[in-house]
């Protein structure tokens, strides 16, 4: 999103005594998880609106984050973060740091999505750059595909990816493009997605994507505030949503994830500082979250996923931390 359609993040600025009061909490939530970590089980929730864990902090050191955007996770194993300093890290599902490594260039600007392939391979929209990087999980770069333009087999900063049942890969992009792409399994080039008009508005910012156990692509439209529904042919499945900030409506939606047992979808608000669930005819179901500073709130999070054990994990990100939800 361009800094004029981006929303304000917030007012006043964090202080010294800011800093110390959440580095004092973050001590304390680290203190309490590993008794509860050694019975094998979630610790109790850390507030009344289901935190069970915080991980993070402000800083470039090994567990700390610049500002982080982007996340992922294994589905029995660990939890990746991509950050603005363009490091992306891996974490146990309990949040402990376990490796990290560095985008090979980042003077343009950083990654704003990651996904956890099937196979087990990590797939990082390296947005400023116009391609798509390929590593395993200890960050060994094993590929890439995608160059700028608006052709075919071209990406404008790619913002998100994700895979359908058969091993087809999709691509959202902005600033021009404002699309998806389809690539086969081989990293070619299928076809271009949305660049129709859909109820009278081209995609705006397509900010995430997530590809659901029935192949439905499910899109956050994040300037047009709603959702979109492809199918893999690219044909428009339906929507729902608009600007707002009561239930059912959206602000700058930055994130999408279908619920691991496929009835409900997760909606990660940048501009609204939380997260709704939706059924999937787009009815919303709750919110979770609200602007704040504090364990159970948000300011402007960019990402949230599924993770080990069903937890969320969210991407909390001018607070530079994780926030893990029991759902």
């Amino acid at each position: 999103m361009s800094r004029a359609a981006r929303p304000e993040a917030g007012t006043g600025k964090r202080t010294t005594e800011d800093y110390t009061i959440m580095r004092n909490r973050l001590s304390l939530i680290f203190a309490i998880l590993p008794a509860w970590a050694l019975l094998g089980c979630d610790p109790p929730p850390i507030t009344d609106n289901g935190v069970i864990g915080i991980f993070g902090g402000v800083g470039l050191g090994n567990g700390e984050f610049s500002y982080p955007r982007a996340i992922t996770a294994e589905p029995d194993g660990a939890v990746f973060v991509v950050d603005k300093s363009g490091r992306i890290q891996r974490f146990s599902a309990r949040g402990e740091f376990e490796t990290g490594w560095k985008m090979p260039q980042t003077q343009t600007g950083k990654p704003v999505g990651i996904a956890v392939h099937p196979d087990g391979r990590l797939f990082v929209a390296d947005t400023h750059y116009h391609r798509v990087m390929i590593y395993d999980r200890d960050g060994r770069l094993l590929g890439q595909f995608g160059e700028q333009g608006n052709g075919d087999g071209q990406v404008q900063l790619p913002t998100d990816v994700d895979f359908d049942s058969e091993g087809f890969i999709y691509v959202s992009e902005y600033q021009g493009n404002d699309r998806l792409t389809q690539w086969a399994p081989d990293l070619t080039f299928v076809r271009a997605i949305g660049e129709e008009p859909i109820d009278g508005q081209r995609l705006r910012r397509p900010a995430a994507i997530d590809v659901d156990g029935d192949d439905v692509i499910w899109v956050a439209d994040a300037c047009n505030h709603r959702i979109v529904r492809f199918d893999t042919q690219g044909r428009v499945v339906g929507t729902f949503g608009e600007m707002g900030d009561g239930p059912g409506q959206l602000r700058y939606p930055y994130d999408i994830n279908v619920a691991p047992d496929g009835a409900s979808v997760m909606v990660c608000e940048y501009g609204g500082n939380r997260l709704q669930w939706f059924d999937r005819s787009g009815r919303s179901l709750r919110t979770w979250g609200g602007h704040g500073r504090e364990p159970g709130r948000l300011w402007t999070p960019w990402g949230a996923a599924y993770g080990p054990g069903g937890n969320v994990y969210v991407v909390d990100s001018l607070n530079s931390r994780i926030q893990i939800v029991r759902p």
